[in-house]
């Protein structure tokens, strides 16, 4: 459980530390746990990321769980270039929704437990 934890911060640490470099200015996170996934609830107020820029987002956190992956290089996040930071996160949850409404990016990511 505990490195359940651990790679929850890393998700949320990084997608939040994107969102900042991006211009965010003020964001909302919230943790829904249970003991069958975790979902990481983001919402990105005046966004500034342009549609193509969400699009891309989407698609990296989208690629299939890689479970393998996951073990041996979580820990590297914070450590690498911008797209490889994506593919681990991406390959560390099983699914993600990017939705802009009203200026607002939502972003609703559900990784289970194995």
């Amino acid at each position: 459980m505990h490195n359940e934890i651990q790679k929850t911060t890393k998700i949320v640490d990084e997608l939040s530390s994107l969102l900042m470099n991006k211009g965010s200015l003020e964001i909302d996170i919230k943790l829904k746990l249970s003991d069958v996934c975790t979902t990481i609830f983001i919402t990105d107020y005046n966004t500034t990321l342009t549609q193509d820029e969400i699009n891309t987002l989407s698609q990296f956190l989208n690629i299939p769980r890689q479970t393998e992956v996951e073990e041996y290089y979580w820990g590297l996040m914070g450590e690498t270039s911008d797209d490889d930071e994506l593919f681990l996160l991406g390959s560390m949850i099983d699914s993600a929704n990017l939705e802009l409404r009203d200026s607002n990016l939502y972003i609703e990511l559900i990784r289970t437990l194995k």
